[in-house]
């Protein structure tokens, strides 16, 4: 039996009650590591890793819903239940395919995705065209007037760049720097190296890369008529982050010293 002068009296929660983030990820790396360092005694964070891109990701979140009970029936139809225990998030990019066909049917579904997303309580964090804009952002801002900020492949190639031209490497980044064929793509988005490099690197620059992420939501949402997949280069990853900060008080690390050369 406890003693009432035993009882604690802090503000500690059991797991169980905390409030708690399902984060549905495209994919299965990147996203998942860099959303659970948020994770604190504050809150809860569940990444379901590779759910694929647009409107099948969130089809798997409603399905997932549906089975967890976390929606109930409206008037339109079925939506996430209102509550502060549980936010639902669908992360993912637009990744612009290559024919036109192909083009037209992922504009469709990234739309699509959006807004029945919306529709259900689900929360989106989506970037245009790829998560990496959303890294690249802790570097440096994109120009807006140039076609090719659009691209995930030139967010890969300033990323390659930029980690190539850091001084003073930490041990580990100077380990998978010595090979000639280094890239971001290829050398960095594995799991323990985008832990211990990027993840670590970028961590401190998250008030710079939200405050560039926020003027580009801001430049193309001031367009009201511009449809979702027309808003590019854009990331709303920022709107996650800063409720995971929100609710977990998660202290992040110091302003980094990286340079570049």
């Amino acid at each position: 039996m406890t003693e009432p002068w035993n009882l604690k009296l802090d503000d500690t929660r059991e797991a169980d009650s905390l409030p708690t983030f399902i984060i549905f990820c495209e994919d299965e790396v990147s996203e998942p590591i860099y959303f659970k360092y948020f994770e604190t005694q504050r809150i809860k964070v569940n990444t379901i890793e590779g759910q694929k891109s647009k409107i099948d990701n969130v089809f798997k979140a409603i399905s997932h819903c549906i089975s967890e009970e976390l929606m109930e029936n409206k008037e339109d139809g079925l939506s996430v239940k209102m509550n502060d225990d549980v936010q639902v998030w669908c992360v993912f990019d637009r990744d612009l395919e290559e024919t036109p066909e192909k083009i037209q049917i992922g504009n469709i579904s990234f739309n699509e995705a959006i807004a029945t997303a919306h529709s259900r309580g689900i929360k989106v964090a989506w970037s245009n065209d790829a998560f990496e804009l959303w890294i690249l952002l802790h570097f440096e801002d994109v120009d807006l007037s140039q076609n090719e900020s659009k691209s995930r492949k030139f967010y890969y190639e300033r990323l390659t760049q930029i980690f190539k031209e850091i001084n003073n490497p930490t041990e580990r980044l100077s380990s998978v720097l010595k090979y000639s064929d280094f890239n971001y793509k290829m050398s960095l988005k594995q799991r323990n190296n985008f832990r211990y490099i990027v993840r670590e690197l970028i961590l401190s620059q998250t008030n710079i890369a939200t405050e560039r992420a926020k003027k580009l939501e801001y430049y193309h949402y001031n367009n009201s008529n511009t449809l979702y997949h027309e808003k590019s280069p854009c990331t709303l990853v920022h709107n996650l982050i800063e409720e995971l900060i929100r609710m977990g008080g998660k202290t992040l690390p110091t302003l980094s010293t990286y340079r570049t050369s």
